[in-house]
């Protein structure tokens, strides 16, 4: 009897435990920790755990037997699952509470998560981070000039003024990045190719042109200007009427952009318009792009003539 209460004992005390184990303090998704680092460049990301959820650091508790585990959430996936820290070149790793990077790629895009636990206790929490692309340009027509065994010079010059120690551009042997795009760097950009060939050194010049545009991913629909939806055109019989169809687009590469105008559902070439006195007709101005159409309906008419 005495050995088979010891055995009821001990499986109560199995699963109070695996309850304790089981249950974690889950602090959800830290939006107000977006970290955003640049792809194929070193990054450290703290566990914020310890920033601004815990009232202890990572030493105490690493020194009270607390493990600090890591896992992450691919971009639009909804599988959560464990870093790899066994890629080549110890690619991404830990130390104490810091997540390294060496360097970034850009599908390490997702939501990272860093759990603290052990048998009795669990703390977590989750936080987005995004890679960004770096915009760059590429110097052009080189290749075939010289051995890939060869090493050239790149100078890069934005107008007369040669690139260096500028904020938001960098220069990176053949490619130009931009980390942040301005307005302000529109413009025409020069790399001068430097090298040597027989005892000779040669020079290729190369010049592009660079425009600032907004990001697809800030593209709106067309939104139309005039005509406007609560005004009623009127004219005397035998006058002009002229109805402009001002529209405003997004910048999307590739894409058409289109207005056209139906009158009454239909387009005006397939439909003969005799008009008549007091006659009304509703047009519509149809814009449309890639980023997505608006429509904006008019009235017009004839007045009455006067008696």
């Amino acid at each position: 009897m005495t050995f088979l209460w010891c055995i009821v004992s001990l499986y109560f005390y199995g699963i109070l435990q695996s309850d304790a184990s089981e249950r974690c303090d889950d602090w959800g998704l830290d939006t107000m920790r977006q970290i955003q680092v640049f792809e194929d460049e070193p990054a450290r990301i703290k566990c914020p755990l310890f920033e601004h959820f815990l009232k202890f650091n990572y030493s105490t508790a690493h020194s009270a037997g607390l493990t600090l585990i890591w896992y992450w959430t691919r971009q639009d996936r909804d599988l959560e699952e464990p870093i790899n820290f066994r890629l080549p070149e110890n690619r991404i790793s830990k130390e104490k509470d810091v997540l390294w990077f060496r360097p970034t790629l850009l599908n390490d895009t997702g939501n990272y998560t860093c759990m603290l636990r052990n048998t009795t206790y669990c703390s977590k929490v989750a936080f987005p981070l995004e890679v960004v692309q770096k915009t760059r340009i590429t110097c052009p027509n080189v290749d075939g000039y010289f051995p890939s065994s060869v090493k050239p010079t790149i100078t890069w010059y934005m107008g007369c003024y040669k690139i260096q120690n500028f904020n938001n551009v960098i220069p990176e042997g053949m490619n130009l990045s931009f980390l942040i795009a301005f307005i302000s760097n529109n413009g025409n950009y020069t790399c001068v190719v430097t090298y040597p060939e027989n005892g000779r050194t040669f020079h290729l010049t190369r010049t592009l042109t660079v425009k600032v545009v907004g990001s697809p991913k800030n593209a709106v629909p067309p939104v139309i200007h005039s005509p406007n939806d609560h005004v009623v055109y009127e004219k005397e019989p035998g006058e002009e009427l002229l109805i402009p169809c001002t529209v405003y687009f997004s910048f999307l590469m590739d894409s058409r952009n289109e207005v056209w105008w139906t009158i009454d559902g239909k387009k005006p070439d397939d439909i003969p318009i005799d008009v008549t006195i007091n006659e009304r007709y509703h047009g519509a101005c149809n814009p449309s792009t890639l980023g997505g159409r608006d429509g904006r309906i008019t009235r017009s008419g004839d007045r009455d003539r006067p008696g």
